[in-house]
């Protein structure tokens, strides 16, 4: 049999190879092409077996590379970037020219794969020759530095499994004893050593082979009579939408949209590690553990979803795997820490049919697309990633751990365990982590901040005093509050709120970790119009419902089944229940709860809804209802804020519903707020201007600065939360424009739009 590798191209290197242009042949370079192989083979099956040779080659050095270039800015970056490339490059070149292609690019390592006849010899041959490339090309000189990349590999012949599973997108998983195998190779190998196993070892030339080291032997020299090119063949075809399905939504969306700058940047990384597939294959089959792969890859999947967190990418490992999430890579959406925690527990709790145990931090990491032209990856390394991993190598079966910094970051309060600090490989000191529970609530709850003066927003109060009036008439309304994170929502609903004399005042939050709890707002709003408390047993609530339906509205008695199910409680069917077709019940309980509302708010109210962008899909659509159906002819006032990203509660068109699109304040509203903010602290003249400025109108920016400022007695770097809010607006940009923002960052706050034009003849 001939052996044969698909690229590109005729050749893989980045002289006669260019990255194309259309979607589908960009998602293409990310899709390993054993992959693809599959998907037109036999694209309905979810595992298959091979027989061929892996190579498992860990790069060590990359960190402290991307650690001592991180100082540089976007300059480092480009600069790791490149280094990356180069390195990769020459490594993939050597793997090509034997026969080889790449699996995985695992952060700062590569997983091969050699198949046809030789593929032991051929496999044997490129691991010493990519160690030779990289000598050759490893030794990276700093100005204050030099570092020197060395590299650790693994090489085990077989029959090797492979699966295709997930509902979002197809990820391929390298799982089972052979893999196994490989991977207790490559981590019992020593830097610049390669370490081939017994079966390998067994069809080598024994004067090739040098001192024996378990698993197998290490390997000294080529094997003779090897062909020194293999003929490379044209890629499959494939549709756009296949190949595209190979990635997840995240990054699917990232390539598609021309991938993006390779930079430094905050992120909350996640390691999972399921485990125990090699006894179920040997004892069950690959069916079996395809149908378990499967249930996990669709639980980590729906929960990574849910939050907006992206899986970024698969790993192989012994006895099973390891699946890394993303909060901040490639986009930051805000809130990384919390959603990536509610991400991690739906995973923990979820019915999986593996044991798995997590790891999860967040720190400065290079985040970026790497690889030569014809072979690319989205990932991200440093420091904070290499933690991680090691944090889920220590938990327990079933466990989160995570760093105070992320639990501190969270908006979500988790019940936590502390853990005795240990101690990890890389670290000077014990690290030191806890374990995560249950989301116990929100910590906004538990908080609160002086008020900031209100200014620059007579225009907002306008429409707020015309919903008001109109409400007091008896023709509500809603006031739909737009803006992004710190521009001023909860301070216009409090200026609301005081306008507000002789309404009744009902509030809720929606939070993050009841987006997927049906009438979550709902249970909250009732009980409070109820007066019932947060914690009250559900049989009390029921008695209360059954007592205020018979004094006060009986007819509604025999639905009380449906108004208890926005109060979060079960109440037994009904004859009347039992006879509503099951397609109609929604319906039926969005009218009745409404009838329900009407007799417990029969007087002016003001229902105020905070972070709306959060609320379940069931509580949106009652509201939604009521907009609609029942709002112009009753004396209620609802006022909502959210942010203007997808997801949530979005008002329907209505000429009920009054928008207020919060933007960013005018410079001298800025200055003006922050005078009258600092009165207590007065801060000089100077300090003020440059803070005002530097907020970019942002409100909870502007607080945030006027803090460090006072702290520090003058004007200090942004804090976290600009940064983040930053990097979310620049991150909304489309490709090019966000690399024109980035590139153009070098000239400082301002500069002239003719300077954008030194940028157009850059490749």
């Amino acid at each position: 049999m001939t052996p044969q590798t698909y690229t590109d191209s005729a050749q893989p290197d980045s002289s006669t190879v260019r990255s194309p242009e259309p979607a589908a042949d960009r998602a293409a370079l990310y899709v390993p092409r054993i992959l693809q192989q599959h998907l037109a083979d036999d694209p309905g099956s979810q595992w298959w077996a091979a027989t061929g040779t892996a190579a498992f080659a860990d790069v060590s050095g990359f960190t402290k590379l991307s650690e001592s270039l991180a100082r540089k800015g976007r300059e480092g970056a480009e600069q790791i970037t490149d280094a990356i490339g180069r390195v990769f490059e020459a490594m993939l070149s050597v793997a090509y020219e034997n026969g080889g292609s790449l699996l995985k690019f695992g952060g700062d390592a590569l997983l091969l794969w050699f198949d046809g006849e030789g593929h032991a010899l051929r496999g044997c041959r490129a691991a010493l020759r990519m160690r030779e490339a990289l000598r050759r090309v490893g030794n990276i000189e700093l100005p204050d530095a030099t570092i020197t990349l060395q590299v650790s590999q693994g090489v085990h012949s077989g029959q090797f499994h492979f699966f295709a599973v997930g509902t979002s997108h197809r990820e391929m998983l390298p799982v089972g004893p052979s893999w196994s195998r490989l991977a207790s190779a490559e981590k019992a190998a020593d830097a610049d050593e390669v370490l081939v196993t017994a079966e390998t070892a067994a069809v080598l030339p024994p004067d090739c082979l040098g001192d024996a080291k378990a698993p197998g032997a290490l390997l000294q020299r080529e094997p003779p009579g090897v062909a020194e090119r293999v003929p490379l063949a044209a890629r499959p075809a494939l549709a756009p939408d296949t190949l595209a399905r190979c990635l997840s939504p995240s990054i699917r969306e990232h390539v598609m949209a021309g991938g993006g700058t390779s930079e430094h940047r905050p992120v909350t990384i996640a390691f999972i590690r399921f485990e125990g597939t090699d006894t179920l294959i040997e004892q069950q089959g690959p069916e079996a553990a395809a149908d378990a792969l499967q249930r996990v890859m669709a639980a980590v999947e729906a929960a990574a979803e849910e939050q907006d967190v992206t899986f970024l990418a698969s790993d192989v490992d012994a006895d099973g795997g390891k699946l890394i999430l993303a909060a901040g890579a490639p986009k930051v959406s805000g809130s990384d820490e919390e959603r990536m925690l509610l991400a991690l527990r739906k995973i923990a709790t979820s019915d999986l049919p593996l044991p798995i145990r997590i790891g999860v931090n967040r720190g400065a990491v290079f985040a970026g697309d790497i690889g030569p032209a014809y072979r690319r990856t989205y990932t991200v390394m440093g420091d904070a990633v290499n933690l991680t991993a090691r944090l889920m190598a220590k938990a327990e079966q079933g466990a989160i751990y995570a760093t105070g910094d992320v639990l501190d970051r969270s908006s979500t309060l988790f019940e936590v365990t502390w853990l005795e600090p240990f101690a990890v490989k890389g670290k000077a000191e014990p690290v030191q982590a806890w374990s995560v529970g249950r989301a116990l609530g929100s910590k906004a709850r538990q908080t609160s901040e002086p008020r900031l003066p209100l200014t620059g927003r007579n225009a907002e109060l306008g429409v707020i005093r015309k919903a008001y009036t109109s409400a007091r008439s008896g023709a509500g309304r809603l006031i739909d509050v737009v803006g992004e994170a710190g521009m001023g929502k909860t301070r216009l609903l409090e200026a609301l709120r005081d306008a507000a004399a002789g309404f009744r005042k009902l509030h809720a939050t929606c939070e993050a970790y009841t987006a997927s709890v049906p009438y979550a707002l709902w249970r909250e709003l009732l009980r409070e119009a109820m007066e019932i408390g947060r914690d009250a047993p559900d049989a009390g609530i029921v008695e209360r419902l059954r007592e205020e339906l018979t004094a006060r509205a009986p007819d509604l008695a025999p639905w009380l089944p449906l108004i208890a199910i926005a109060f979060g409680v079960e109440v037994g069917e009904t004859p009347e229940i039992g006879l509503l077709a099951e397609k109609n019940r929604r319906a039926k309980l969005h009218e009745t709860v409404a009838a329900f509302l009407e007799v417990v708010l029969p007087a002016s109210a003001l229902i105020e809804i905070e972070n709306a962008h959060q609320m379940d899909e069931a509580s949106a659509e009652l509201l939604s209802y009521l907009v609609a159906e029942k709002i112009t002819s009753r004396p209620w006032l609802l006022a909502i804020a959210r942010r203007g990203a997808a997801g949530g509660f979005a008002p329907p068109e209505s000429e009920a519903v009054l928008r207020v699109e919060l933007k960013a304040l005018a410079a001298q509203d800025a200055l003006r707020m922050a005078q009258l903010a600092t009165q207590q602290n007065p801060l000089p003249a100077h300090v003020l201007e440059v803070v005002s400025k530097r907020s970019g109108g942002n409100p909870q920016f502007l607080r945030d600065l006027l803090r460090t400022a006072i702290e520090s007695g003058g004007v200090a770097d942004l804090p976290d939360s600009a940064e983040a809010a930053t990097m979310a607006q620049i991150d909304g940009l489309a490709p090019d424009d966000r690399a024109v923002v980035r590139r153009a960052s070098v000239f400082g706050l301002t500069f002239h739009p003719r300077m954008l034009g030194w940028f157009a003849e850059e490749g």
